[in-house]
Formats: C-alpha cells, structure tokens, sequence
C-alpha cells in the first residue's frame, strides 16, 4: 500500500510496537519462555513445543486474542503464509480463498464481543478507532496476528539450528543481541519480497518499466560479500559494538529500531516491519534463555525437514536432545 492510505493505517497500529511499548512485554515474554522451556521433554520438536507457542502466545495476549484459539486458526495462518509464495496453485489460491474469509469471520466476531466487552488490548483499541472502514480492521487483525508470529517463529527455529549447527548455541545466552542480528542476516525468516514501480526506474542497468513487479531476493542481499565480508559464514562477532563499518551502518533510526548493520531482514524505508522490535526481544530472550537451560543441545535430525513455503522459509520440525 502506498501513502496516503499507508501513511493513515499504519500510524493507527505503529504506537503499540514502539520501544517502550514492547519493553513493557519483557517480563512476560520471559515468563511465558520459562514456562515453554521447563515443559521441554528431554527429546523432541523444538518447533512445536518451544519456537511456535512462544510468539503465538505473546501475540494473542497483545492483540486480546484468546490463546485457545490458536488451534483455530494455525491452519488459516499457514494457508496465509503459503500464499505470499509468487506461485500458487489453482488448488492453494482457492484454498486461501476460503481461509481468508474464515480468518475475517472468526475476527469480525471477535471484535464484535471486544465492543461489547472491551479490555487492554490492541483489538480492543482498534475497535475505537471511527477512522478505519470494516475491511480495513479486519485485514489489519489478520496482518498483525499473522506477521505476529509466523515470522518469529521461524526466527527462533533458525537460530537454534544454525547455532547448534556451528557450536555456538552458548554464544546466544553470551551476546544475545549480536547472535539474533546475525540469524537475521544469515538465515532471514522472510526470504523475499514484492514491490511494484511507480515510476520508470533502471535497476543493475536493466530498464524497469513503471507497474512492472519486482521480486527483491532478501535472503541473497543479506549475504552481498560488498556489505558482508564472508557472508556465509555464520559470525554472531560481525555484530559485536565497535566492529560494524560506520560506512556501512544505516544511521537512521526506522521507527525507533535499532538497525546496528544493513542486513534487511525487516525491510527498509516505510514499509520497514512494524514489528522489528518485538521480535527481537522476543528472539534474544528464546535463543539465551535455551542456550542457558540446554548449552549442550543436539540435533537428532542433522537435515531437519522445512515447510513448503519460499517467502517465509522456516523448518516444519527441529527434532533434538537437550542434554540439561
């Protein structure tokens, strides 16, 4: 969406993903952490059991979602993920279809009682605002629940299986902030993106006409060796204060993130992803709160299998031992 509209909606849903705001979630994302890692059987699913219900479970509690929902509407999210994909089937579009209007369904219900009975919430906090039209609000649940957590899964899943991978995983409880910014860089949850030209525009010397779509590879310019030394080397230190080229640090602050190094994992300009912030704090306080409990974790699949999707890659499972 371009501005004005852009400009209007965003601005409505920005205040709730501000620092402050989501420093104040911090103590219950680590509660929340703790109570998923003391469950931990000794071996099984990280995905399932730890990197899924975690942002599932801050999301819902954020948005005024009740997290036993969450079984109801995993499927719609997974359809909604796949469908970002640039090639679908006739059988996924169709799919999507329906999905999408049981997602809008099941929150025009949920708004409705959050009118009725409203609470501290972002849905409720919506639902005040006389500027958005019912389409409007609903696409934005669907985005903010959806958004909210497929892509931190995948966050978390593939920082433990890269950090297991390389020997690191006790890097993550050391420096937390410079082990998710390098998950980020090196294996981004979102792995591409779509952008259509409003103007005519020339791209690597190739001509690219205005209303032509342009597929932006996320994952490929993350490991640009022109910005990266090494880039496929997995270096949580190329992070560390101090060792970022100020030539290649972007010194804007985009809506109040920190942005140490020009990876672009959560986008750039004013489409940069709403919510950065929180996944990253949600990221550091996973990765070191595991890395503390189980510094010694393996793998049991040493090839774990990934979902189908191409734009939100993520594992489908991550089978490992613990080893507390």
């Amino acid at each position: 969406m371009d501005p004005p509209d852009h400009t209007r909606l965003r601005g409505l849903v920005s205040r709730a993903f501000t620092p402050r705001m989501v420093e104040r979630l911090r103590p219950r994302v680590e509660a929340v952490t703790a109570g998923l890692i003391a469950a931990l059987p000794e071996e099984g699913d990280l995905v399932s059991g730890f990197a899924y219900p975690l942002p599932v479970m801050v999301i819902c509690e954020m948005l005024g979602v009740p997290p036993e929902d969450h079984e109801r509407f995993q499927g719609w999210s997974e359809t909604a993920a796949r469908s970002l994909d640039p090639m679908l089937t006739a059988e996924l579009i169709s799919e999507s279809g329906r999905s999408g209007r049981e997602f809008r369904d099941y929150f025009r219900d949920l708004l409705e009682l959050r009118r009725r009975q409203p609470g501290d919430d972002l849905l409720s906090a919506l639902t005040r605002v006389e500027e958005l039209t019912e389409g409007e609000l609903l696409a934005t649940c669907v985005l903010l629940l959806v958004a909210g957590h497929e892509t931190t899964v995948n966050l978390i899943a593939n920082g433990v299986l890269a950090l297991v991978r390389h020997g690191l995983l006790r890097q993550a409880a050391e420096r937390p902030r410079q082990v998710v910014e390098e998950v980020l860089r090196y294996d981004p949850p979102v792995q591409l993106t779509g952008r259509v030209a409003l103007r005519d525009a020339e791209l690597g010397g190739t001509p690219v006409p205005a209303g032509t779509a342009v597929v932006a590879l996320i994952g490929a310019a993350n490991r640009d060796p022109a910005v990266f030394p090494d880039p496929d080397r997995f270096d949580p230190g190329r992070f560390d204060p101090g060792r970022t080229d100020p030539d290649r640090t972007d010194p804007r602050r985009l809506d109040g993130a920190r942005e140490p190094g020009r990876h672009l994992a959560f986008g750039l300009g004013i489409h940069f992803c709403l919510g950065a912030t929180l996944a990253r704090m949600e990221g550091e306080i996973a990765l070191s709160a595991l890395a503390a409990a189980a510094p010694r974790m393996e793998l049991l699949d040493p090839a774990p299998p990934y979902r189908p999707n191409l734009v939100l890659r993520g594992l489908a499972k991550l089978p490992v031992r613990l080893n507390r």
